[in-house]
């Protein structure tokens, strides 16, 4: 049997270097590639391939939107998460909401292939353990439920400027808006986290995974 493959990376230089470990490998098809949370979801649903390599930090949709809605219109195709953040928080939580597999992006190509080959079984991957599927129903079930609020676009997008360390002003003239808006957009998130500063908004979408961490420093911004 061929197992059809689809990659979801931003990255075009990782999505390359996937792609040439799956082709010389048999019974393994790369059917495409996504380099968008959006792209990736709309692919999954129109090739429906047995696996998914999913990177978190995706732009627009996250990995874990896509695994949360892609899982919500029915794809039963096994999903392994290649990341380069390293979460046991926020792996539990991919587990939950559909993944088969969470691993490292430093996996090496040997590795990586055991553990495509282990998703494909039925089994799961966390981090370098190999379980079945009551054993990662008895892990993940130690870890407390996780239901993440829903945050309009909008919010999201603040957020993640907040995570980076920008003050409302900053926010204000990325998007152009007034600052009054942002801190408007600010309480909301606050309300709907039931978190009470900004500082613990940025903590938990890191951890969470639902902001893309930049890949060199940020300069500080002015405080509001």
């Amino acid at each position: 049997m061929t197992y059809r493959v689809l990659i979801v990376d931003d990255h075009p230089l990782f999505r390359k270097g996937v792609r040439d470990t799956l082709v010389p490998e048999p019974g393994l098809q790369v059917v495409g590639e996504a380099a968008d949370g959006q792209t990736a979801l709309n692919m999954i649903l129109r090739l429906n391939p047995h696996l998914v390599l999913m990177d978190v930090h995706l732009p627009g949709l996250n990995g874990l939107d896509v695994i949360r809605q892609a899982r919500a219109h029915g794809f039963e195709g096994a999903i392994l998460v290649l990341t380069a953040y390293d979460s046991e928080e926020q792996m539990r939580h991919a587990i939950r909401i559909g993944a088969n597999g969470y691993c490292s992006k430093d996996t090496p190509p040997d590795l990586l292939l055991q553990n495509i080959r282990h998703v494909l079984s039925g089994r799961y991957i966390l981090g370098s353990q190999v379980v079945n599927a009551a054993e990662v129903q008895r892990i993940v079930g130690e870890a407390e439920e996780i239901e993440d609020p829903v945050l309009s676009p909008r919010e999201q997008e603040i957020l993640q400027y907040v995570a980076l360390g920008y003050s409302n002003k900053a926010i204000a003239e990325r998007l152009r808006i007034s600052q009054q808006t942002v801190k408007n957009h600010m309480t909301a998130i606050l309300r709907k986290l039931d978190l009470s500063d900004r500082t613990q908004a940025a903590i938990l979408a890191i951890r969470r995974g639902w902001v893309r961490l930049p890949e060199e420093p940020i300069v500080p911004e002015e405080k509001p």
